[in-house]
């Protein structure tokens, strides 16, 4: 009997000795959608895969995206997922996959915006015309370059979560804001948008996105391992 009980103490020491802590922003569907029963979408399917299949348990835990990033250089979190690959980034994180290919969007109203199809257009977008992006998000260089200028950086409003952004719109706070194109044609498959126009105005940036797990927390031998089972 003592012996079973060594042995089920020590299974369930092994099984759980790592931990994967993700910090996962709010509503991002259809890739995060915290429910009543638990944590949904296509990419915590695939990090509940991945940390199975290095023998981790996975905790979630909710958080705004840029503080998520915070936490994980300051080595209490482990992985975020959609994370971009940027020159700043390479000393914290590291890069697994990618498991999506983002397209961001600009999405909004055409019958109350300008005409706009490139990002030389975009820089001269009006000021009472409002988008929202997500605080500590990456749209790629030329967007970044955008944003430094004088001219264009007012129209822009940081919001902490996905899910603020179709309120903002139907509120009128703002007029267009950037999402995942995946995004968008979920909110059109779940009929969010039968009676709003909002459409798809121009891309932004087409960017394949990792998991970034912590190079504080994430040992070299469990870095080879997830590598090898991804």
């Amino acid at each position: 009997m003592k012996l079973v009980v060594s042995f089920l103490l020590f299974w369930s020491f092994y099984t759980y000795s790592c931990q994967l802590r993700l910090g996962a922003d709010g509503y991002f569907p259809p890739h995060l959608n915290p429910t009543e029963s638990g944590w949904q979408g296509l990419s915590i399917d695939l990090i509940q895969t991945l940390a199975d299949e290095v023998g981790c348990e996975l905790t979630i835990l909710q958080s705004p995206w840029r503080r998520s990033l915070q936490l994980i250089a300051q080595g209490q979190l482990d992985v975020v997922t959609h994370l971009s690959v940027s020159a700043e980034r390479m000393s914290d994180f590291i890069f697994i996959g990618p498991h999506h290919m983002e397209t961001v969007v600009l999405i909004g109203d055409p019958s109350k915006v300008p005409p706009v199809q490139t990002l030389a257009e975009l820089a001269n977008w009006p000021l009472h015309s409002m988008i929202a992006i997500l605080n500590g998000a990456y749209y790629g260089e030329e967007f970044h370059q955008l944003i430094e200028q004088d001219a264009f950086s007012p129209t822009l409003v940081e919001i902490r979560s996905h899910e603020d952004k179709l309120a903002l719109l139907d509120s009128g706070r703002v007029q267009a804001v950037l999402e995942d194109q995946t995004t968008l044609y979920h909110w059109q498959q779940q009929g969010l948008m039968q009676d709003r126009n909002y459409q798809q105005l121009m891309v932004i940036y087409n960017n394949p996105v990792y998991f970034g797990f912590s190079r504080h927390t994430t040992s070299p031998q469990l870095q080879q391992q997830l590598s090898q089972a991804w």
